[in-house]
């Protein structure tokens, strides 16, 4: 009986919270508290909600009659299942995904949250051909050259180890200077990957030129398909995450870090996957080595 009344009342308690009717000035101050600091009530008692909240346990538990709940045990309970859908409904500001009053698990939740919806956009728009084509050109590939600069180079950096224990060799640095050589160094059957949130970094569209006067093959990584990168490259894998360019506007790169280094692991693990037995043995083998030579 109580479970099927938690069903059939679903988002009460939130709702009535937001629209604060009939609420007294000290029922206010609780909502606004219960609702900016949720996920802390699972583990708070009454006496622990009334002083967070600079009121008393009378004052709590009127405010529970008031939302339908026998009293604060039962409130705690439904309010908890409610917050934690209410939360993932909402959407996250990816420039913004945490305010300073947020409690730190609020703060985990959202990044949480913004991580699966960046990363379920990036999927949901792959163009699963081109990734075929470029999966069979890095299997073929003598050489692999990641052009990136900033943030990019560590997401890359992470590959070029995957990708070394997989027995490719990806050229990556953090020394702009050294760029230009790389493009140089392409050959016919080599992979160029050029990652750029923007698509018009100065060092890179200046490194694209020379791969394109090389007729070299390049596939971009970056936010849309009209940037200068994109426009010169042979492939192009989308990386939307309407994050904004410029730290003036955001906190850090978060949402388009996770895409990147998504986009990533997925041309890893589809490249394993070409020729799944007799990678994954290979694996096994080198890592016994490894760790053979360490005794």
């Amino acid at each position: 009986m109580y479970s099927a009344f938690l069903i059939y009342n679903v988002d009460m308690i939130i709702e009535k919270l937001k629209e604060q009717k009939n609420f007294t000035d000290a029922e206010i101050n609780i909502a606004n508290y219960l609702m900016k600091n949720g996920f802390e009530i699972k583990n708070m008692s009454i006496s622990d909600l009334a002083k967070a909240t600079f009121s008393s346990p009378a004052s709590i538990t009127r405010l529970c009659y008031k939302l339908d709940a026998k009293g604060y045990k039962e409130f705690r309970i439904r309010f908890n299942q409610e917050y934690e859908n209410y939360t993932k409904e909402g959407n996250i500001d990816v420039n913004k995904p945490f305010q300073k009053e947020d409690s730190f698990e609020k703060i985990a939740k959202n990044l949480q949250k913004m991580r699966n919806d960046t990363i379920g956009r990036i999927a949901s728009g792959y163009n699963y051909p081109s990734l075929n084509r470029i999966v069979h050109r890095l299997h073929e590939a003598d050489m692999i050259n990641i052009i990136a600069v900033g943030t990019s180079v560590y997401i890359a950096l992470d590959f070029q180890l995957k990708m070394l224990h997989y027995g490719k060799v990806v050229n990556v640095t953090q020394n702009t200077s050294f760029l230009p050589g790389y493009c140089f160094l392409s050959t016919k059957k080599s992979v160029n990957f050029i990652i750029s949130k923007s698509g018009e970094t100065k060092e890179i569209v200046e490194c694209l030129k020379i791969l394109k006067s090389r007729n070299q093959y390049c596939v971009a990584i970056t936010s849309n398909s009209y940037n200068t990168v994109a426009r010169m490259s042979n492939e192009i894998i989308d990386v939307h995450t309407e994050e904004d360019n410029s730290y003036y506007e955001k906190i850090d790169s978060f949402a388009a870090y996770d895409g990147f280094h998504y986009v990533l692991d997925c041309l890893y693990a589809f490249l394993v996957r070409l020729d799944y037995d007799k990678n994954v043995e290979r694996l096994k083998e080198n890592a016994y080595t490894i760790n053979k030579n360490k005794k």
